[in-house]
């Protein structure tokens, strides 16, 4: 008695591709038929009512069914009546039609009914879309994109290169807030023996944020660092400009460090969040550049400031995600908590990258993860 529609091609991105309920009857059906035949198939929730030529009349569903048969005198009254009598009416849409366009109508409560009927260009029934499936598949959708753009940042992140240097004492760490995030930080060698180190923060958080830091990644790949960092900065501001148009930018902490001598040259791009550890003290660094954060205006010139590092220094920078980040009662993980968890992890020998995020999580406890969280520490042990 049910007929199931053929599906036919499919193409990605339309209302038929979230569709589940493909099931119709015609019209003359006996009700009682009809109620028999849902009982013998439980996983039809819903079926449309057509005419003889296949096209859709209206919907009914099996509770609305079931509970017309149950009502007292039911299966007498409904004996001698059509399906086609107790269908209810749906709108119909184009089954070719776009499932962003077909979300924002029907998500949004346009009408009473949360079904919309499917159907071809000659107008047959071709399916029926729930608010429900349509829903589902969305966050489907959605979380598959998160997904591929968690494991593209992991990917950038793996494939950043080491630096193994007897001089050298380096930790990094980055945990995005939603599966994905505007968090990074990234290093490379330099043909002169020198090696840069960035930690950036884009603006906002998830598959927007991650656009941003798949550019900039590939930036920083690219360029010829024999330009400096001045050269680097400027053409980092003029791709987010053109690209985003002033709607994302980042800051950021850029450096180049000579582990023959120590020298540090810093850009820091807005960033100021970052700490020399000496004599088991934590120093909060402050840029006297004052330079503005990447993207944000059309004409940039930042100012690279030269330091000089001593023996067993250690430089920890760090997104604002983790000094921001909340407990139950609403206070902030703050500045002081942060450089006591740092000094401690130090003093007791152990590796940041697994103390720091132990320590964030015993003090958010239950409060979700409030935005992305990242830090980058390199230790210098002086001259080989």
């Amino acid at each position: 008695m049910l007929k199931e529609a053929k599906s036919g091609k499919v193409y990605g991105g339309t209302a038929l591709r979230a569709a589940r309920h493909f099931h119709s009857v015609g019209e003359g059906a006996a009700t009682l038929a009809v109620a028999d035949e849902l009982r013998r198939r439980p996983e039809v929730e819903v079926i449309a009512v057509v005419d003889p030529d296949g096209r859709p009349r209206g919907i009914i569903t099996r509770d609305r069914l079931f509970a017309l048969v149950g009502k007292p005198f039911g299966r007498e009254v409904l004996g001698r009546s059509a399906i086609g009598e107790f269908s209810e009416a749906a709108p119909s849409l184009d089954v070719h039609a776009g499932i962003f366009a077909v979300a924002a109508d029907t998500l949004s409560g346009n009408g009473d009914c949360p079904f919309r009927l499917l159907v071809d260009e000659e107008g047959l029934f071709r399916g029926l879309l729930s608010a429900r499936d349509l829903s589902d598949h969305l966050s489907r959708m959605t979380q598959d994109d998160i997904d591929l753009a968690g494991q593209i940042q992991l990917r950038l992140e793996e494939g950043n290169e080491g630096l193994d240097d007897p001089r050298l004492d380096f930790d990094a760490w980055s945990r995005a807030a939603k599966g994905v995030g505007g968090d990074f930080w990234h290093t490379r060698r330099l043909e002169d023996g020198k090696v840069f180190f960035a930690l950036c923060d884009v603006s906002g958080k998830g598959v927007a944020a991650s656009l941003v830091v798949s550019m900039v990644w590939g930036m920083l790949l690219m360029y010829d660092f024999s330009k400096g960092l001045v050269e680097l900065i400027k053409r980092l501001n003029e791709s987010l400009v053109l690209t985003f148009r002033l709607e994302r930018y980042l800051t950021g902490f850029f450096a180049i460090l000579d582990p023959g001598t120590g020298l540090l040259d810093v850009a820091d791009m807005g960033h100021s969040h970052a700490f020399i550890l000496r004599g088991g003290r934590a120093l909060r660094l402050r840029s006297k550049a004052g330079n503005m954060p990447v993207g944000i205006d059309r004409e940039i010139l930042p100012h690279v400031e030269r330091w000089r590092l001593r023996v067993d220094d250690r430089l920890f920078a760090y997104s604002d995600g983790l000094t921001e980040q909340e407990d139950a009662a609403g206070g902030e993980f703050g500045e002081g908590r942060l450089a006591a968890a740092i000094l401690g992890a130090i003093a007791r020998g152990q590796s940041l990258r697994q103390s720091l995020p132990s320590a964030l999580d015993r003090f958010r406890g239950r409060i979700p993860q409030q935005d992305d969280m990242s830090f980058l520490s390199i230790g210098w042990k002086g001259q080989s």
